[in-house]
């Protein structure tokens, strides 16, 4: 089985038309987006108007990319998780769309018996949107937070409520502990795991001054669990900063395609069933 992942879009739709011609060109049957597919910014620049925005783009661009895909190439299925800036993600959801599937901590069994499973939330970030964060765990150090930050009032208006980031995020569970409740696959050797979060301190994470701002918790996950493979995103500049997009955790791959700067479609292929073969990067 094909298949072509990518993350971190943020609503380029430059991004979007590469994916459509990358997809075109590798006969992929499925595609998986990792996070952030929706704008981080309004035009306006308010982060009032982040959610409005966001669900325009989904009606009126994301949506009927998504069935011009599935209509014109061997695509039958999407798989998508929202990431730390996709407040809307559950508009996508709001009614039935063919071939579109929600991983945000659920499981899907494939055809050939691999499962996938989704995780979105990421360790806290100096941004503020604070839907899709976490504490990592009890103990994990915090960048600078900004304060007042937001999070979506409630799933039936698009209201922000303004937030003490610090206080908000200590009443939610960590990711360590949401790791352990998330659906557990028949066989981890036949298991793919999409996770916004990058694993820490791998080649995947690396930020400005070589620091690492993935997730403690995610890599524990994956040392203790040994997954076939886990795909990432949310760091864009670790490939260009380690020169690498893929690291194993023991006998997991793990990948982290990274994204653009140089307006061109950061994204992996490869055979299901012959990973190590045919994993091929769009870039690197």
């Amino acid at each position: 089985m094909k298949c072509l992942y990518t993350s971190d879009l943020h609503g380029e739709i430059y991004l979007y038309q590469e994916l459509l011609e990358l997809n075109q060109s590798s006969s992929a049957e499925i595609i998986a987006i990792g996070g952030d597919l929706l704008p981080s910014f309004p035009p306006t620049k308010r982060y009032e108007d982040m959610i409005p925005n966001q669900k325009i783009f989904i009606d009126q661009f994301l949506l009927p990319f998504f069935k011009k895909v599935i209509e014109t190439t061997d695509v039958n299925q999407f798989f998508l998780v929202p990431g730390n800036w996709d407040l809307a993600y559950p508009h996508l959801f709001k009614k039935p769309a063919e071939g579109l599937i929600d991983l945000d901590r659920k499981i899907h069994r494939l055809r050939n018996g691999y499962e996938i499973i989704g995780y979105p939330f990421v360790p806290p970030t100096p941004f503020r949107p604070k839907d899709y964060e976490r504490m990592d765990d009890s103990n994990a150090p915090w960048p600078p937070q900004k304060n007042p930050s937001y999070v979506r009032t409630s799933l039936q208006n698009d209201e922000l409520t303004a937030i003490d980031p610090h206080l908000y995020l200590r009443t939610k569970e960590t990711i360590q502990e949401d790791l352990n409740q998330l659906p557990k696959p028949l066989s981890p050797k036949r298991s793919i795991y999409i996770m916004h979060s990058p694993p820490y301190r791998t080649r995947l994470d690396l930020i400005q001054g070589g620091l690492s701002a993935g997730s403690r918790s995610i890599r524990a996950f994956i040392e203790r669990d040994q997954p076939l493979l886990t795909l990432h995103g949310h760091i864009h500049e670790s490939v260009q900063l380690s020169g690498i997009y893929f690291d194993w955790i023991g006998d997991t791959l793990s990948v982290n395609p990274g994204q653009s700067i140089s307006n061109r479609l950061h994204a992996i292929t490869f055979k299901l069933e012959e990973i190590k073969k045919t994993l091929t990067h769009t870039i690197c």
